[in-house]
């Protein structure tokens, strides 16, 4: 089990503000941190990081420039005044709704409805997690998203500070469906009809050209921001992020949680293996997913602190992979971290 599920080992080893006391690590590699589950307002830190290959056409597209045309309106409104706007989904109507991968690639009814997006390899080893009201596993959202042609897809994103969730591009950006997303609700450490810390209405994303002009795989990856007065990020807590080079991570252990579709809708389903193989812009693993797991984090556990080095998008039988964290998408994240604290 240890070595084989290390997140959920880890923490049988930490007390309930979820500060580890697992063995640290003695590599130095710099990273975004992450917030503690002990204090709301932990200031993140930035530093230099190992650079790797990149794509140079990786421009980053807002969704307040012109969104007569393409993107939503910046609603500044908080989610608790508006929380009548607020329809939480009945979970028995969540049973076949789709992953938001859907959105964005044509499939047919019965490879959508089989999720051949993410795959589960070999036997099923996820492991369901109950206590996601605790740290980290309150950090993990599910995401119910409403596309701007009246359909509902569902997905996954995690917290990077107070109010910036991140996700993969196609959960925020659906090609097949009106490009952005008319509206998405958030509901962090969700359990099944059980929302911890509530849902949250979201109209403000960003993403790439890359994947909304080109919808090129390798720049999948966007982010939701929820509105100026709505902080819930600082009580869940957030994962840290860090890009590595390909002899670091072909060496590491990496971690997943999501929100399978699957499984009883809404709840969150943990697994972690070994990195299988690296790309310039994507990473592979063998670890168990389902449609409504994309935008997952994929992350390493460094001294007890979690840090994000890929969004889960993609699967196939060989292998699951997501979106790699270079140093482009690390200053993306960066910079949206910072419109949301």
């Amino acid at each position: 089990m240890a070595s084989q599920l290390e997140d959920v080992f880890t923490d049988v080893k930490t007390n309930e503000n979820g500060d580890a006391t697992a063995a640290a690590e003695t590599t130095a590699t710099p990273f975004a941190e992450p917030g503690s589950a002990g204090q709301e307002f932990e200031r993140l830190m930035e530093l230099g990081l190992e650079p790797i290959a990149e794509n140079s056409e990786l421009d980053e597209l807002a969704t307040e420039a012109d969104f007569e045309e393409s993107a939503p309106e910046y609603d500044d409104v908080s989610s608790e005044e508006s929380a009548g706007n607020v329809q939480l989904p009945e979970t028995t109507q969540e049973e076949n709704l789709l992953d938001a991968y859907y959105g964005s690639y044509d499939a047919s009814p019965t490879e959508a409805m089989q999720g051949i997006d993410e795959v589960v390899i070999g036997a099923d080893d996820r492991i369901r997690i109950n206590n996601t009201a605790s740290f980290p596993w309150r950090v993990h959202c599910s995401l119910r998203i409403e596309t701007r042609t009246g359909k509902f897809y569902i997905g996954t994103g995690w917290f990077i500070s107070p109010r910036t969730i991140m996700t993969a591009g196609h959960c925020v950006y659906l090609h097949n469906e009106g490009g952005w997303a008319k509206s998405i609700t958030v509901m962090p450490g969700r359990n099944g009809a059980a929302m911890p810390y509530g849902a949250h209405k979201a109209t403000h994303f960003r993403s790439v050209t890359g994947w909304t002009s080109s919808r090129q795989r390798a720049n999948d990856f966007g982010c939701i921001i929820l509105p100026k007065n709505n902080r819930v990020g600082a009580r869940t807590g957030y994962l840290g992020f860090a890009y590595m080079g390909d002899s670091s991570l072909k060496s590491k252990y990496v971690n997943l949680s999501g929100y399978p579709g699957d499984k009883p809708a809404g709840t969150q389903w943990y697994h972690g293996r070994r990195v299988k193989a690296v790309s310039s812009r994507t990473i592979t693993y063998e670890i168990d997913t389902a449609g409504g797991q994309s935008g997952s984090a994929v992350y390493h556990i460094k001294s007890g602190k979690r840090y994000a080095v890929g969004i889960h998008t993609n699967g196939h039988s060989s292998g699951n992979s997501a979106t790699r964290i270079t140093k482009g998408v690390f200053n993306f994240m960066k910079s949206w971290k910072s419109m949301g604290s």
